[in-house]
């Protein structure tokens, strides 16, 4: 497969470089350090396979992901990457990615990767699996059933990851290299498309539409079934015990006491 590297490190690129030539199916045909290198190089190779890292200088992963696939639809997208964002990973598998590798992970496993997307599989790193991360058929099934998500620009869901993920609008405007006023056209545009009205509601949604697995609710709800409850019962009559006041009644008189005239 000819592939293109894209990652901030040098000497990264270097090591990856040499373990991929050795693997028979994959030829490097070119290298990028950032997103805008990479547009270049993705226009003109046209490579079968992009091995991008997700945390780029610049400009958000995801959002580089997608530009390469519309500038490219034919090619294999394999996310190589140190992010542990479970938010992150879930927008890069729903954005059309088509595999998700940890760089904790073993050369195998990078392997086994690129041989699935050779067969058309696609694929997530047994890391991302165990922990139940949110790299579901589920979310296949809901973008093939029109996830409202999708008709969102490119740059309204760069703007709507920043939102949801706590930045604002100043700050957004930073992380794009675009003006507050321009982010705020595009958060127009979000309100309208998705119809909300405010962050909180683009906040739920965001929740809703990348919401745990059922596994980890059921693991959730068997936590707390072990923890001891206090009945409210048993607290109010342990405080009224407690609160009582002594009488006379109530203290031990003495036998010498009670013989006395």
């Amino acid at each position: 497969m000819r592939t293109l590297l894209v990652d901030e490190q040098g000497m990264f690129r270097a090591g990856m470089c040499a373990v991929l030539e050795r693997h028979g199916d994959v030829k490097i045909v070119g290298e990028a350090q950032n997103a805008r290198q990479a547009y270049d190089l993705v226009r003109r190779f046209a490579p079968e396979l992009v091995i991008t890292e997700l945390l780029l200088p610049g400009v958000d992963g995801v959002a580089a992901a997608r530009e390469i696939r519309r500038l490219s639809p034919q090619s294999k997208i394999l996310a190589l990457t140190a992010c542990k964002e479970r938010a992150r990973l879930q927008s890069a598998w729903l954005s059309g990615i088509d595999a998700v590798v940890t760089k904790d992970e073993s050369v195998e496993t990078l392997l086994s990767a690129i041989a699935s997307l050779h067969t058309g599989r696609r694929y997530a790193s047994p890391s991302l699996r165990r922990t139940g991360c949110a790299l579901r058929s589920i979310d296949e099934r809901r973008v093939r059933g029109g996830d409202p998500l999708a008709q969102l620009s490119l740059r309204e869901r760069e703007v709507f990851d920043l939102i949801v993920r706590g930045f604002s609008t100043k700050a957004a405007a930073q992380e794009l290299c675009i003006s507050p006023k321009t982010v705020e056209t595009h958060r127009a545009h979000i309100n309208q498309k998705l119809a909300v009205h405010s962050t909180a509601d683009l906040v739920r949604y965001a929740f809703r539409s990348e919401r745990p697995s059922r596994d980890a609710v059921d693991l959730e709800r068997r936590k707390r079934r072990r923890q001891p409850r206090l009945h409210a019962s048993h607290g109010h009559s342990t405080a009224r015990k407690r609160s009582k006041t002594l009488t006379s009644a109530d203290v031990p008189v003495p036998a010498f006491v009670r013989g006395l005239p």
